[in-house]
């Protein structure tokens, strides 16, 4: 990792086999959420992550799942200080 990215660790409480990690951009604080494409019942939907612990940041931060929401990130609206997985950053 450089100076120029950050590894975000996500955390699936209830189904530790979804933990995985993922490198970002640089950025001046770590966004309070991070959405990521998903499905649900093969429907589009997305997986929404809250950061959880920022303590090392800015080399790293922790991201824990809080829930999916059916529909595609394309036709929500990203909340303040938020990042989309699927390469389209959103505000904060």
């Amino acid at each position: 990792m450089s100076d120029t990215t950050w590894r975000a660790a996500f955390v699936h409480p209830q189904h530790p086999w979804r933990d995985f990690e993922h490198d970002f951009g640089p950025r001046e604080f770590p966004p309070a959420s991070i959405r990521r494409p998903s499905s649900l019942a093969g429907m589009p939907a997305f997986d929404v992550y809250l950061l959880s612990d920022s303590e090392p940041w800015p080399a790293a931060s922790t991201f824990t799942y809080t829930q999916t929401i059916v529909g595609d990130l394309r036709d929500h609206t990203p909340p303040e200080h938020s990042l989309d997985m699927d390469g389209a950053a959103a505000s904060g």
